[in-house]
Formats: structure tokens, sequence, C-alpha cells
């Protein structure tokens, strides 16, 4: 049996979302009509757009800081080097290689920092990140899970609310129910608890009984004054589930 794509652990894929103001800011900013997030799987078909544009774009989509770690360097670049660093201390880098076909469009590329970049060539340049932690997703994990409305009752601990930015409950006459679409300048309330990776899975197996789910994504949101990440399963549509 072939697991479900919500089940399979992936660094890419607890790296938040961006919300969509930053790609319609962008998008402004550079003149480029459809600007993206990154895609966790990459993309081979996006059309490609000249380098020196959209590196610089993407570059900014990210906020000049390493979607990994963090991590934002403005010390010198050293102009001798033979290396063309795109930027101070941050790299753009290709999550399916340009050798296997990847493309230079948005959906393909995120912005790392020196270290995280170099993680990268291991495996034969694979595109994944790979370090010696490699028990990052083991099942002691906890992270916090958004629930749909009608699976509030299968958890046992706590739930709280949290809020996310970009994102509004509509009602879609043409399939006569309520969609989380992402909405410029809208904000949300979701519930969110917090759990283990298995219960997660336990969570998942039963959610896939009542909803189409067709994977999980990260998003960032509020509690008080902290920003946290949560999980949130998405369906068909691409739509968030909570």
């Amino acid at each position: 049996m072939i697991e479900h794509p919500a089940l399979k652990e992936s660094l890419y894929k607890d790296i938040p979302k961006l919300p969509h103001s930053r790609m319609v800011n962008v998008a402004y900013s550079f003149g480029i009509s459809d600007v993206q997030d990154f895609d966790p799987d990459g993309d081979r078909e996006g059309k490609s757009i000249p380098w020196p544009n959209i590196s610089k774009a993407v570059l900014a989509r990210d906020e000049y800081k390493c979607r990994i770690c963090g991590k934002g360097s403005l010390s010198a670049v050293d102009s001798s080097s033979d290396y063309n660093r795109i930027h101070f201390g941050l790299e753009v880098h290709h999550i399916i290689p340009r050798k296997d076909g990847g493309s230079d469009c948005f959906r393909n590329l995120i912005t790392l920092c020196e270290d995280c970049h170099h993680k990268t060539f291991s495996g034969g340049y694979s595109g994944l990140p790979v370090g010696k932690d490699k028990d990052l997703f083991s099942f002691g994990k906890t992270f916090l899970f958004a629930l749909p409305a009608d699976s509030i009752s299968l958890v046992d601990g706590t739930i709280r609310s949290v809020t996310i930015d970009d994102f509004e409950r509509v009602f879609d006459p043409s399939e006569n129910r309520y969609r989380v679409m992402p909405m410029l300048n809208a904000r949300m309330r979701i519930n969110v608890a917090d759990i283990k990776v298995d219960e997660y899975r336990e969570l998942v197996s039963k959610i896939t009984m009542e909803h189409s789910v067709k994977d999980y994504i990260t998003v960032e949101a509020k509690t008080g004054n902290l920003n946290v990440k949560v999980r949130v399963l998405i369906d068909e549509s691409s739509d968030l589930l909570v």
C-alpha cells in the first residue's frame, strides 16, 4: 500500500508557506505577474524566467533569509571569488537540480544560506539538504496541528485557537460548501492541538475517511505576541481543511 502524501514527512514541507500578500508585493516590485512560493516537490514544467530576474525576485520573496534556518548574513562578499554568490551569504537553490530537469521558476527555487545549501551537495546533489541530524522527524517530535471543525472531538488534549493571515472562509455556491482560500489582507482564527507524530498519523487516517485530503502544508500563525508553525491538511483543491 502506497503511503498517503500527508503522512510523508519532509523538511521542505515543514517550512511555513509565505502569505499571499508577500507574493503580491514581489509581483508589483518586479513586474512579474505570477509570483509563487516554492513547491516542496520542485518543478520541471514551470516556465523559466531569466536568471538575473528570477534570482533577485526569489531573494526578495524570501526576505533575504534562509528558509530553513532563518540566517540572513550581510557580511561582505569577496568579489575575487570565482563563485558568483547571489547575495551576501545567501544562495538561490534549485529543489530539482538543473541537471535533473529543474526549471528556473518560483516553484523550484528557494533561498538558502551557504551552510544549508552545502548540505544539498550530499547524495549526488539530490536537491534536499541532509546532515548529521537524520532523526529530524522522529516519533517523539511534537507540533501544532490544525483541526477540521468536525474532527476536534478526535483529540483528547487541549484545543486552542491561533490566527493566520491572508486566508478566509468563503462560501462557494458552485460547490455548495465553505472553502478556506487565500484572501489578501484577511485574518482568521483556527483551532490547533499540540500532538506527536504518531498521534498525527492516527488522526490523518481518520480524517481522510471524511475529507478528500491531498497533503499537508505548514503555515505561520500568531498566538498572542508569538509566531508559531502550524501543520494544516489541504484538500484536492489545495484549500485548507480547518
